[in-house]
């Protein structure tokens, strides 16, 4: 069992090394989380027209409603607002988890499975639409800013299961030093492509299925909640955990 850290020397909860906890099987964590922010994000963008992973997209909207030109700008700045709360709460989950011996990746995943089981309760329970697409805004906003926290590096390879712009600049950076490059630096650059482009690959399905979805009903949103669940059984103590 860890003993908690002196006080004034607590290791910073959101460094890569710090209490992070790791994945038996990181691959197939990725998958699972990509898919997860795929499938809310195309969920979202069928049913209300807003994004709840992409924060890029919600910025865009958001400067296009000053000019009349998106009306659900309002729930691209609660989708903001949601994803900000969330990302400070993933860091603030790691003060305790860092004291207590807790293993963070594993607070974090439950808090996001949490937040994404009341966002599936508002889709379920609630009538009015509008009243619908705003909590669920904030909600997923919310549960996605936790879950971007969660795994940014496989086999010291930056990845980001939550959004995608940075993983398609890294995947033609990763094919290009594949193909070029020799050595250490080609086997990088292939690890760093093939990782990018399966992310892409599977959050382009991740959004098939919220699309699909949709066209089912709302009960099917539950699909989305098992796949943090199997992520977080993936999950194991860290290092310093087990010394």
């Amino acid at each position: 069992m860890a003993t908690p850290s002196p006080a004034g020397n607590t290791p910073d909860p959101t460094a890569p090394d710090g209490r992070a906890g790791i994945f038996r099987w990181p691959v197939i964590a990725l998958v699972l989380l990509t898919i997860t922010a795929g499938y809310t994000d195309g969920y979202s963008l069928s049913r209300f027209d807003v994004f709840i992973a992409n924060q890029s997209g919600n910025i865009v909207r958001a400067g296009m409603g000053l000019f009349g030109e998106y009306d659900a700008w309002p729930l691209a700045l609660l989708s903001m607002l949601g994803f900000g709360i969330g990302a400070m709460l993933a860091w603030l989950l790691g003060i305790p988890a860092a004291r207590l011996g807790w293993t963070l990746v594993r607070v974090r995943l439950l808090t996001a499975s949490a937040i994404l089981g009341i966002w599936w309760l508002v889709i379920l329970l609630v009538n009015d639409e509008n009243q619908k697409g705003i909590a669920c805004s904030i909600l997923g906003g919310m549960a996605l800013g936790v879950l971007a926290s969660v795994m940014t590096k496989v086999a010291n390879t930056p990845i980001q299961p939550t959004f995608q712009t940075a993983t398609v600049l890294n995947s033609a950076r990763g094919l290009i030093e594949w193909l070029a490059g020799h050595g250490s630096t080609e086997s990088s650059g292939r690890r760093l492509a093939v990782l990018g482009l399966m992310t892409i690959a599977c959050y382009a399905a991740g959004g098939a299925l919220g699309a699909f979805a949709v066209r089912v009903g709302p009960t099917a949103v539950f699909i989305g909640l098992f796949l943090p669940a199997i992520a977080l059984i993936l999950t194991r103590p860290d290092a310093q955990q087990q010394r």
